[in-house]
């Protein structure tokens, strides 16, 4: 959990920005299609189906907005206020437990943020946030749903006239090492105890805020 937008964060540092979005989500399709693999029998099938008729339609409307605005930084925003508001909301705030009908909404606006941002998992994780759903249902849940945000991102750049063949190498390269993680934090992750994986997920959406907030200062 949190592990894409970590991966952004560093791909940061090594490659030109204009190249990042397509490669990490071919990488993080790797990972999050391994990850639902391994854990396919705890994904909430309702939550799952509700979510994959939202999110080609709003992956129509993000490559409308890449041909169309210069500059899609905007969209940054959203993210570092609906990880705070979950982290820091006062107790009398309601929570945002939505109705599992209500992912055909979150699939719809993380099919535009998919293409524009490139990680969704900071997004996606305030919905995730439940107690409702067992560790194991969340990370298997979340995964399926960013297997298929990402899985979307492909023909939507290769419309847009990404050279995915120019970058295949590092591709595969980090394809094969998001397999190998993966197998063994699934391991881990069944060894960790309910609140500690509440601590670290609450932990590395913190990071990944900040980061954000960082990127949109620093833009």
């Amino acid at each position: 959990m949190g592990g894409g937008v970590l991966l952004l964060s560093a791909m940061t540092f090594f490659l030109p920005l204009q190249i990042i979005v397509p490669i990490h989500g071919i990488c993080q399709l790797t990972s999050n299609s391994s990850r639902a693999f391994f854990l396919k029998d705890k994904i909430n099938k309702k939550i799952f189906a509700y979510f994959t008729v939202g999110a080609p339609f709003g992956t129509f409307a993000a490559v409308y907005l890449l041909k169309t605005l210069k500059n899609p930084d905007w969209a940054l925003i959203l993210m570092p206020v609906l990880i705070f508001y979950v982290l820091f909301k006062p107790k009398k705030l309601p929570k945002l437990k939505i109705p599992q009908w209500s992912f055909l909404i979150v699939g719809f606006i993380a099919g535009i943020l998919g293409p524009l941002v490139g990680a969704t998992g900071p997004f996606l994780a305030i919905f995730f946030l439940r107690d409702d759903l067992a560790k194991e249902n969340i990370v298997a849940t979340k995964a399926a749903t960013q297997f298929i945000i990402h899985l979307i991102k492909i023909p939507a750049f290769i419309y847009l006239a990404f050279p995915y063949l120019d970058y295949s190498l590092l591709i595969i390269s980090m394809a094969l090492a998001n397999i190998l993680g993966t197998f063994y934090g699934v391991k881990i992750l069944k060894k960790l105890p309910e609140m500690a994986f509440i601590y670290l997920y609450k932990s590395a959406l913190l990071l990944a805020g900040i980061r954000i907030i960082y990127k949109i200062i620093a833009s």
